[in-house]
């Protein structure tokens, strides 16, 4: 089975990135929900290609940011989200409600899906912006359309993202979400060094609330700057222009006002920050989740997609071009987001530098106007360990861009980032060791000895008994389930030894002991749904054996159907863009028996449900994805539940 993922990313350059940036704060100052503008886009020296930009307006009333008193955040409409869920657990994502209130309007009542139509039809490159709130909504609409474009519809068109001072908009299932789909490229979103908006989502509404109302009228204020001069409807003679004493922004927020706001987010960033880096240094520890859930409330959001950290790179003053450094991991990302906006000494003002967050969400236009955001200048730091030591960037013979800002972070911030770097080098080592259990590689097969059992051995033992029950008296359902001989011995011995490889499996992804990609990796899906189809019917023989569990007070199979089996049919469902189903061509066999069962159903109940499962075999018979070898297609257990109902 071959499941193609990759979508088309949008390559950006400089010329792009500034237009875009100022689009979006043209948006600012419309009553549109969106502006729109076709640019010529060079794709290479001999061809070049047109390209929709499409701008989001910020909002910048509370509500828009916060929908309750807390973080605001809602559960994904999973009909326009279908991909941003953890697969296994089919647990979906959280959003900000807000912003998908408004996005969602967008979708609804404007011609806004119309824009896109045209624009694919027309094969133009597409480019989502926004700066502040605007870039959440871009975000939105970027995930939007690769779900409904490239999974959904599996069309290749070159997607793009670009923000400029976004808050942050979604869970860790997002972020989850965005990696294993490999989308994460799409989304490229900069942030001023003290920016506070890209933070401000890391704290609750109730902690900021007091001065949030005012920091919103001085960011529209910014935005929307008052008229400096007007005129008197008066007649010509007398109609002398009358300058009006221009509005100091700075003055709409008092020192005060400034500081708590600051001091709230960075208290809060603190808080999230933390209990992160805690999270990945000690992964199983049952207090620190007993904690969380009892005690501290933490901010859900987190980032997702390629952020670009604009920093200082030396003492130049404010005239001097910043230095872009490039994060991948979201982790590191987060951890950045806390580090960046601490008080550089402590003889900064605090007054001062509470007023830089706030003024720095502006600052975006102005930067790229001046050159300071160049693609050229930007530093990939996707391996942190190779930047975290030396100032100028010099490992032996190899040199670097400068990397002050990170040289300059304090020793706890290392050690996070150092931790996440090595959470991730865990992941990818114990993934290592999966895929070792699965399969006899050519290149490593000397590295196997005759104790280890590889799951592919014991799918071939399964195969060779299913195949030779069926020449018998009775099939491999009906013989596990009697156990007369030895080899049905020995294939529950089997059975119970899958079962224990599976279920660590399941337990690593539970405890997100894996990489993103894990739950989409081709060969995984080809073997757990190998595994599920041939071994699942002899954990539903096993269960009805023993009277359904006997502790399971008298509890139907799939009621306590164990996560072994549920997590690779969704792996399977989400691979091939289904709706996740609790019936299905593996387990379809546990109703049957619950349909044999003396007054669970009446008669004709029970007749109407036979008959939707026989429609259903028929459709998975027909299914050209379904090996048909793999699987019991019940012909034993349909038989036995046809004589009885035709005896009732």
């Amino acid at each position: 089975m071959e499941v193609e993922r990759e979508s088309v990313k949008l390559l950006l350059n400089d010329e792009l990135i500034k237009a875009a940036c100022n689009l979006s704060m043209k948006a600012h100052n419309h009553n549109q929900d969106y502006l729109t503008n076709t640019k010529k886009h060079n794709a290479s020296s001999s061809s070049s290609t047109q390209i929709l930009i499409i701008a989001f307006k910020g909002s910048l009333d509370v509500d828009d940011f916060y929908h309750d008193d807390h973080f605001g955040e809602t559960t994904v409409d999973c009909s326009l989200f279908p991909s941003l869920r953890r697969v296994g657990e089919a647990q979906l994502a959280k959003v900000n409600g807000s912003i998908l209130k408004i996005f969602q309007d967008i979708l609804n009542n404007s011609g806004f899906i119309s824009e896109v139509e045209k624009a694919v039809k027309e094969d133009k490159k597409i480019l989502f912006t926004g700066h502040s709130s605007g870039g959440a909504k871009a975000s939105l609409a970027t995930l939007w359309m690769l779900d409904e474009y490239t999974r959904k519809r599996k069309i290749r068109h070159p997607i793009g993202c670009v923000t400029f001072g976004s808050p942050l908009i979604g869970d860790r299932t997002v972020s989850h979400a965005v990696r294993r789909e490999k989308w994460a490229g799409h989304f490229t979103h900069f942030v001023m060094e003290h920016d506070i908006v890209p933070r401000m989502m890391l704290a609750p509404k109730t902690s900021i609330q007091e001065h949030l109302s005012d920091i919103l009228k001085f960011f529209q204020q910014k935005v929307k700057p008052n008229t400096t001069q007007k005129s008197h409807k008066f007649p010509k003679f007398f109609n002398k222009k009358t300058p009006v004493r221009t509005i100091d922004h700075d003055q709409l927020v008092d020192d005060n006002q400034a500081v708590t706001f600051f001091e709230n987010v960075l208290y809060n960033a603190s808080t999230v920050a933390n209990h992160d880096a805690f999270d990945l240094m000690e992964p199983t520890n049952s207090l620190k989740d007993k904690l969380s859930a009892d005690f501290v409330k933490v901010s859900p959001y987190r980032p997702f997609g390629t952020y670009v950290f604009c920093t200082r790179g030396d003492d130049l003053g404010s005239s001097s071009p910043r230095q872009q450094l490039v994060v991948e991991n979201p982790n590191s990302v987060l951890q950045l987001l806390f580090y960046f906006l601490q008080l550089p000494n402590e003889d900064q003002d605090l007054a001062k530098f509470a007023h830089e967050s706030l003024n720095a969400n502006f600052r975006y236009e102005e930067e790229l106007n001046n050159n300071g955001l160049q693609l050229v200048k930007m530093v990939d730091l996707k391996h942190l360990n190779d930047h975290l030591l030396t100032s100028d960037g010099t490992t032996g013979d190899t040199v670097r861009t400068s990397n002050k800002a990170l040289f300059e972070l304090t020793a706890s911030a290392k050690w996070c980032l150092l931790a996440v770097e090595e959470a991730e080098k865990r992941k990818l080592k114990n993934m290592d060791q999966i895929k070792k259990s699965m399969r006899k590689y050519k290149s490593n097969e000397s590295e196997y000895t005759t104790k280890i059992k590889i799951i592919e051995d014991m799918l071939d033992e399964m195969h060779k008994y299913k195949e030779k029950a069926r020449h018998g008296t009775t099939d491999y359902y009906e013989a596990f389930k009697l156990q007369d001989e030895h080899v049905d011995f020995e294939a529950n011995v089997s059975r119970l030894e899958q079962a224990k490889i599976w279920d660590v499996i399941v337990e690593m992804v539970v405890r997100k002991d894996l990489p993103d990609e894990f739950e989409v990796w081709d060969e995984l899906v080809v073997l757990a749904t190998q595994f599920r189809r041939l071994y699942e019917p002899s954990d539903i023989a096993n269960y009805y054996r023993h009277s359904k569990g006997d502790d399971n007070k008298g509890l139907s199979y799939l009621e306590v159907r164990p996560k072994r089996y549920k997590f690779p049919q969704r792996w399977y469902e989400h691979a091939n863009v289904m709706g996740f189903e609790l019936l299905s061509e593996s387990n379809f066999v546990a109703e049957i028996e619950e349909l044999m069962i003396p007054k669970k159903k009446t008669v004709e109940e029970a007749r109407k449900d036979f008959e939707d499962i026989k429609d259903k075999v028929q459709m998975w018979k027909s299914d050209e994805k379904i090996a048909y070898e793999d699987v019991f297609w019940g012909e034993s257990v349909l038989s036995k539940l046809q004589e009885k109902l035709a005896e009732a």
